[in-house]
Order: C-alpha cells, then sequence, then structure tokens
C-alpha cells in the first residue's frame, strides 16, 4: 500500500526538478542563486508548485475514483462472508451474490492492473483502449457464465462438496 501511495504521488515529486519554471526569481545578490526560492518554499511549499503540479496530476485521470474505493473495500470484507455462507447455506440468492461479487471484485483489480501497466505513453493510444474493452468483455462473459451456471446447473454454493 505505501508502494502504491508513493507511486501515485509521483506528479508531485516529478515537479520538483522544475521548479524553476513555476516560480518568478528576483535577482539577487547573495551567493546563494537559489536563495528566493528557498525562502519561497519555506514560507509556502504547495503555492510555489501548485500550477506545475496540478497540470502533471491531472493530465492522466479520467475520473475521481474517490467514492469508487470504499465500495471496493466493502465487497472485500462482503466476500469474507458471503463465500462461507453460500457453500454452508446453498441457494439462488447467495449464489447470485456470489457470483455478482466475485466477478466485480476481480474486475476492478485487472482493471487497476490494465490501467497502470498497459499506458497510452508506452503502448501509443489504442492498445491500452483494446486491452480495457478485452477486460470488460472478459467480465461480463465471466459474469454470464457464473449466472447461466447457477440458473441452469447445480449452482456455486453446491459445487464446493
Amino acid at each position: 500500500m505505501a508502494l502504491a501511495l508513493f507511486l501515485r504521488s509521483s506528479a508531485r515529486l516529478q515537479a520538483l526538478p522544475n521548479l524553476s519554471r513555476c516560480v518568478q526569481f528576483a535577482p539577487s545578490s547573495t551567493s546563494r542563486p537559489f536563495s528566493h526560492l528557498v525562502q519561497q518554499l519555506n514560507k509556502n511549499p504547495i503555492s510555489a508548485t501548485k500550477s506545475k503540479v496540478n497540470v502533471i496530476a491531472t493530465r492522466g485521470m479520467s475520473a475521481d475514483h474517490s467514492k469508487l474505493w470504499p465500495i471496493e473495500k466493502a465487497v472485500s470484507i462482503a466476500l469474507l462472508g458471503l463465500v462461507p455462507a453460500s457453500i454452508i447455506t446453498p441457494n439462488p440468492i447467495l449464489d447470485n451474490l456470489l457470483a455478482v461479487a466475485v466477478v466485480a471484485h476481480f474486475h476492478w483489480g485487472l482493471e487497476a492492473c490494465v490501467i497502470d501497466y498497459i499506458r497510452p505513453i508506452i503502448f501509443g493510444p489504442v492498445i491500452p483502449k483494446l486491452a480495457l474493452g478485452l477486460l470488460y468483455l472478459v467480465s461480463a462473459a465471466t459474469l454470464g457464465g457464473l449466472l447461466y451456471y447457477n440458473h441452469n446447473c447445480i449452482g456455486i454454493g453446491c459445487t464446493a462438496f
């Protein structure tokens, strides 16, 4: 988790070498040529890098995922109780809930991997869209297959025995 937080804040770290473009320098007669920058950063470190960081940080983001994160965690925690409940008392409702929760859980995880590792900067604009489309296709087919298995066969809960 610490690595993920570090990687998400890498846009702010990339902006630090470019401070000379973000801050207006006043001519200084001191022997330290960046003393004005040091003073400005000591006063308010956010305003000195704010314009450059905002440009870098918002460039690659498509939406605000702050509301999805708690839902992902709630589904993960719900799976801890849903899997045993589905096996102990198999019924169609629990089987369908389990199918939807498992597919949503693996889809969100693989979607994060596709977005993180198949980037347009490296692969161009087409391949990331194809990879994400293929992920949606695989997730929809998996959900359809599990729901078909629940309704036309014995179901996920009865499969364990």
